[in-house]
């Protein structure tokens, strides 16, 4: 089969991206349940299939770049598998205990948890990714993340 590009959404960042999202054949939200309220599905994160032909990929170019919508992945993985992939990494516990939303997909975060976290943090986050490029700040720069036997890579440039 080969790997696959994918996209973690965050829909919250514009109310286009819901529909964009819905419009694309292979698409899952990240967070599950039978009955989660529709304002929140509009607000989530999910996980879609690059397909060229259809709309998202040409309104994110168009319309996404700076605006933090969400991260591309690489990735063999068939996109169930990503979807239980990513769930894992949706909470985040505090030093004082608190449990909260960790917001990954948010190109702001993921930037700057990845480049700080230990190699053995970051390890999971490869397993079944190929590569993450995600945007940098303010979208001046694309980074596109591999673990090498055990180093974080930023293109050709070990960082970690």
């Amino acid at each position: 089969m080969g790997a696959a590009w994918y996209a973690v959404i965050d829909c919250a960042h514009d109310p286009r991206l819901i529909g964009l999202v819905q419009s694309c054949r292979e698409h899952l939200c990240l967070f599950k349940g039978r009955n989660l309220d529709p304002d929140m599905l509009t607000a989530a994160p999910w996980l879609v299939k690059i397909d060229p032909s259809e709309p998202l990929l040409g309104v994110w170019q168009q319309h996404g770049h700076g605006a933090s919508w969400g991260l591309m992945v690489l990735s063999d993985l068939p996109i169930e598998r990503l979807q239980r992939h990513f769930r894992r990494f949706l909470q985040a516990k505090l030093p004082d205990g608190m449990i909260v939303l960790f917001r990954f997909y948010d190109p702001r975060v993921f930037n700057t948890y990845i480049r700080a976290a230990t190699r053995e943090e970051r390890a999971p986050w490869f397993d079944g990714i190929e590569q993450f490029s995600v945007e940098g700040a303010g979208g001046t720069a694309t980074h596109h993340y591999r673990l090498l036997d055990g180093g974080l890579f930023d293109g050709a440039n070990r960082i970690g």
